[in-house]
């Protein structure tokens, strides 16, 4: 029993070092069916054999909601997407008081401006002009009973803007923030409540009781763009200009109704997607197999988008002679499209329940490019050698919980607009599985 152990110890060390040569040294190449250990180390024949016929399934799915708050990141405008129709943003959030207010009675107004930030991010054609309303809130930001506040969430507001701007956006290279002018109605009334000590400006939750917020909405005619915004407390805030006259002087000084509660601000994500080959794509329960959308997958998390991938023949592995998994590497091969930017963050692989629900985090992307520029390929692989093992671990695989989800971190869900679509036709995107017989 003790020489048996040995022995198998001994295939498997010898089988690690064999096939870290062949995959990082690439000392056999991966049309060979299969390598055989050598005989003068061990009595018994060991192989192991890539295999790379168990076939991939992918399909989209759509989450019901996507929580955008507190993601620190506004998102406006509104653009078309080839692929998903027309795809629009708008932005809510909450105003507080100036942390310290320094007024005098002789002080004169001047005027009150929205301040932007721009975080440098975009989708769609920044060469076209933008047109953004601002709005009044009529009614407080609250959550809901999920404590968030979702792409589907929405409140009243003012139908008269209170600021507008027609711009051609310049969020890289450009200047680092977007001017609007505000109405002169409201900024002196917010003037003279700061001169008055009134008690609406005596603290933030009596501030917002008053003015319940901001909504920032794109107008629809000018479409060809959404823009990205930092939402801090310093870098989207109502700035009030006032004078003041010291000995013959003018003094300029400013006022700062920074964001409140950053928690609070989210992004409504609209989207119609009934036009294209996902139109009847409707619930997170029920994906759609890429099968009926010419053999592509989808991602967008601004949307909700997610690609579910399953390995239905997979289950046919229980059958093969005594052996192991020694690695498992899943392959998905990127379309590139003129239109629209691969995506620049890395992507991760979450294990999916039966409502196509994210669950724990399997693995994250490394990310291969090759090709000239003009015609690129990119290939994202993921080691799911543990997760499959796992899953096979009872001697049963259960082809129909045992699926994935490609998606981003949960963190950047609802604060980007990147999209990245899958091509289950390429014949690159594969499951590979080494697996070592003896």
């Amino acid at each position: 029993m003790k020489n048996c152990l040995t022995d198998h110890l001994k295939i498997l060390m010898l089988s690690g070092v064999i096939l870290s040569l062949c995959l990082d040294l690439r000392m056999c190449e991966e049309d060979l069916e299969s390598f055989k250990l050598g005989e003068e180390f061990i009595e018994s024949q060991t192989d192991i054999t890539l295999i790379d016929t168990f076939s991939v399934s992918l399909s989209t799915v759509i989450l019901d909601e996507v929580e955008t708050s507190g993601r620190e990141k506004m998102l406006i405008g509104n653009y078309n997407d080839n692929y998903l129709g027309k795809v629009a943003s708008r932005s809510y959030f909450q105003i507080g008081i100036p942390v310290s207010i320094d007024i005098d009675q002789n002080d004169r107004y001047d005027s009150l401006n929205l301040i932007l930030k721009y975080n440098g991010s975009f989708w769609g054609d920044t060469t076209r002009n933008q047109k953004i309303n601002v709005y009044q809130l009529s009614e407080n930001i609250d959550f809901n009973e999920e404590n968030i506040l979702t792409n589907r969430s929405n409140f009243n507001y003012n139908p008269n803007p209170i600021g507008t701007i027609t711009y051609i956006p310049r969020p890289i290279g450009g200047d680092d923030n977007l001017l609007i002018k505000i109405n002169d109605d409201i900024g002196l009334d917010l003037f003279n409540k700061l001169k008055d000590g009134a008690d609406e400006i005596d603290d933030n939750d009596r501030f917002v009781d008053y003015f319940h917020g901001l909504a920032l909405i794109a107008d629809d005619a000018y479409e060809g763009v959404v823009i990205g915004f930092d939402a801090t407390s310093s870098d989207a805030k109502l700035v009030l200009y006032t004078t003041r006259s010291v000995e013959y002087e003018i003094e300029e000084i400013e006022h700062e109704f920074g964001m409140y509660d950053s928690t609070k601000q989210f992004n409504q994500i609209i989207y119609d997607l009934s036009s294209t080959q996902l139109g009847s794509l409707t619930e997170q329960r029920h994906e759609l197999p890429s099968v009926i959308t010419n053999g592509l997958g989808f991602l967008q998390v601004g949307i909700g988008l997610l690609i579910r991938i399953d390995f239905p023949s997979l289950s046919n592995i229980l059958m093969f002679e005594q052996g192991t998994m020694v690695k498992a590497e899943l392959n998905l091969f990127s379309k590139i499209t003129d239109d629209y930017p691969d995506i620049s963050s890395s992507v991760y692989l979450y294990k999916s329940n039966i409502t196509n629900s994210p669950q724990s985090l399997i693995a994250s992307s490394s990310k291969t490019k090759t090709g000239e520029s003009y015609e690129e390929e990119i290939i994202y692989s993921f080691d799911v050698t543990d997760y499959l093992n796992n899953e096979l671990n009872d001697s049963h695989f259960d082809t129909e919980t045992a699926g994935l989800l490609l998606s981003s971190l949960s963190t950047t869900i609802g604060s980007t607009l990147e999209r990245l679509i899958i091509d289950n036709n390429s014949p690159k995107t594969k499951l590979k599985i080494y697996y070592l017989t003896y």
